[in-house]
């Protein structure tokens, strides 16, 4: 596992109602550790109006200096709720293409959980793909095994993913 600056970064990944923000924010809670949240969601709030391409670029930037931001706060394990390669992904399926901002901050050292939707899809007036979780998961599984990032799947029940990340993490960390 690389590090940044003695630093490790958790990601979890993945469709949309596949657990990560739940995950994550209990992840971050056991380690007594900043989250990145993402971004978007309060983006897309606040913009008023049906998002377009061009909003993912600013989603970015701001998801970018979310990341920096609590990476401050910590030395040692930093986790995210997701990054830009939710954003890639999400661009490629919606869009069928991806500005190359987002493709050239795509972060090549983090730690990626990805997250498996096998539990029952929850409505939030954000989510766009009830139907497609499974393809979704198959988009992100190939990105990271193409892009050779370091990564774990977590599936299962809250309780069992939470040990298995725990688990990695307690390995990572000296």
């Amino acid at each position: 596992m690389e590090k940044r600056n003695g630093m490790i970064k958790i990601v979890f990944t993945g469709p949309e109602s596949s657990g990560k923000t739940t995950l994550s924010t209990e992840i971050a809670k056991k380690f007594n550790v900043p989250l990145a949240q993402e971004y978007a969601r309060d983006y897309l709030k606040k913009i008023n109006r049906e998002y377009n391409y061009t909003d993912l670029v600013k989603i970015a930037k701001g998801q970018l200096k979310i990341e920096q931001e609590c990476a401050k706060k910590t030395k040692q394990l930093l986790i995210c709720d997701t990054n830009l390669q939710v954003i890639k992904i999400w661009s490629q399926i919606k869009y069928n293409k991806c500005d190359s901002f987002i493709l050239k901050n795509q972060d090549t050292e983090a730690y990626y959980v990805l997250c498996y939707p096998d539990f029952p899809w929850e409505y939030d007036p954000l989510r766009e793909n009830k139907n497609d979780r499974m393809k979704l998961l198959r988009h992100y599984h190939k990105d990271l095994i193409e892009n050779n990032y370091k990564f774990m799947l977590a599936r299962g029940n809250h309780k069992k993913r939470m040990s298995l990340v725990e688990s990695k993490i307690n390995e990572m960390i000296p």
